[in-house]
């Protein structure tokens, strides 16, 4: 991708060069990161007719860049407002990228009479973008446009607008708005020098690639993410460990456990833990080694930089040691002489320690779902719940190995659990006789 944006330096339109917006950093200026004027909106400009065959594309609405929820992406940062509203873009849209700024280079002749909402052709350093007018004024003849494959806003005279090449209205905007999950600025708002320490952690407008995790939309309509770099380091933690930004503790105190999924299917799965027919836990190879050689380093890396838990709550989750690994947890009891029963989620093991063993934790450690899945036979779906674990509960170790491997059919999701069959461990527990 770099040879191919290179050779694109060579197109131009006005005797200039092409500004290489994949891999030259971009420097955030006052007017770019100002937020749109809330005067009211005019609009319509009025400007000279342009010839018919110049209108034909005028009009079209080119829909925004959306991340997908649930999905890693890979992908680049290419501009930035602040850490609460930069802009990403998918190593998978490069080509596309690079077709859409060619064609663009040969702007179709014509004026505009832009309407808010609508796309054009604007030029920003002396290189024609996709653009949507986002705010027109009354009093002189210009328009303020949101660049659709950039992430920045620029204001431009509307005669120098031109429309779109009909190659180039098909596809939706490349860039992707996003908030960056866990962290906050020092004060009221981000500082200059915040700022310009996450311009240089994110690489912004540079070749450094990221994993987009996480992808969630808050109540105020805003998608926050999650980035990792590509040696597994959390941008969030990192900022915060350096000193560019303060842990959002208002989201720390709101975090949530993701909840691990199984595919559906025959295959050889993994038993962590047996609490009764209706309760078991179960992963695949892949999520144990993931849990093995990611989470257990990440959790043992966030512990050491955490602070203990001095009053934790029921619900709460934190980290916590148990044999001198730490894991993720939550708190199920608050016992006498400073102890606790947690559950260590990821192996759905119950186990009791004492309080100065809790440390805090972190938007970072949350990011991967947990490893244990709870399943019930697909057989005892309908029974009870306290029944089956009164009857069954003492006996369900000498019927299944713990992280042994049994071989599951993975039937379908519901809510809270996944329905299965295990022939193995049906055929040991016989014929039911739920009272």
């Amino acid at each position: 991708a770099t040879n191919e944006v290179e050779e694109m330096k060579d197109v131009s339109t006005s005797g200039g060069q092409v500004r290489n917006t994949i891999s030259e950093p971009l420097i955030l200026s006052k007017e770019s990161s100002k937020s749109s004027d809330p005067s009211p909106v005019v609009t319509k400009v009025e400007t000279l007719t342009p010839d018919a065959d110049a209108t034909a594309l005028m009009g079209h609405k080119i829909p925004r860049g959306v991340l997908p929820a649930n999905t890693t992406t890979i992908a680049g940062v290419c501009f930035m407002e602040s850490p609460n509203k930069f802009y990403v873009c998918s190593s998978a849209c490069v080509d596309q990228f690079m077709s859409i700024l060619s064609s663009s280079q040969s702007s179709t002749p014509g004026l505009v009479d832009p309407v808010v909402g609508t796309c054009c052709l604007v030029m920003d350093e002396d290189c024609w973008y996709r653009a949507e007018v986002v705010k027109l004024s009354s009093q002189t003849p210009t328009a303020t446009l949101f660049l659709l494959d950039y992430g920045k806003t620029v204001t431009s005279p509307v005669s120098a607008l031109r429309p779109l090449p009909s190659d180039v209205v098909s596809t939706p905007g490349l860039v992707c708005q996003v908030a960056l999950r866990g962290v906050r600025p020092g004060g009221k708002e981000w500082a200059e020098e915040e700022i310009a320490g996450a311009l240089l952690v994110m690489d912004v407008g540079g070749e450094t690639q990221f994993k987009v995790e996480d992808v969630q939309v808050d109540e105020d309509g805003n998608t926050v993410v999650s980035l990792e770099d590509m040696e597994g380091n959390d941008v969030a933690t990192l900022m915060v460990e350096t000193g560019i930004a303060e842990e959002d503790t208002k989201m720390a105190e709101n975090l949530k456990l993701i909840p691990g999924s199984l595919e559906p299917g025959l295959q050889q799965l993994l038993v962590l833990s047996a609490v009764s027919p209706m309760e078991l836990y179960l992963c695949s190879q892949a999520q144990f080694l993931n849990f093995s050689n990611t989470i257990v380093p990440m959790i043992e890396m966030a512990a050491s930089h955490a602070d203990p838990v001095l009053c934790p709550e029921e619900g709460d989750i934190v980290l916590a040691c148990e044999d001198q690994v730490w894991y993720r947890a939550t708190v199920l009891q608050l016992l006498p002489a400073y102890t606790v029963k947690v559950n260590l989620v990821d192996l759905a093991i119950t186990t009791t320690m004492p309080m100065e063993k809790l440390r805090s934790a972190s938007i970072a450690v949350v990011t991967d779902p947990v490893v244990a899945v709870p399943c019930c036979l697909d057989t005892w779906v309908a029974e009870d719940k306290t029944v089956a674990l009164e009857k069954w509960g003492g006996k369900m170790e000498g019927m299944v190995e713990q992280y042994g491997e049994v071989e599951v059919e993975v039937m379908e999701t519901l809510e809270g659990y996944v329905k299965v069959k295990i022939p193995q461990l049906e055929q040991k527990l016989g014929k039911k006789e739920m009272s």
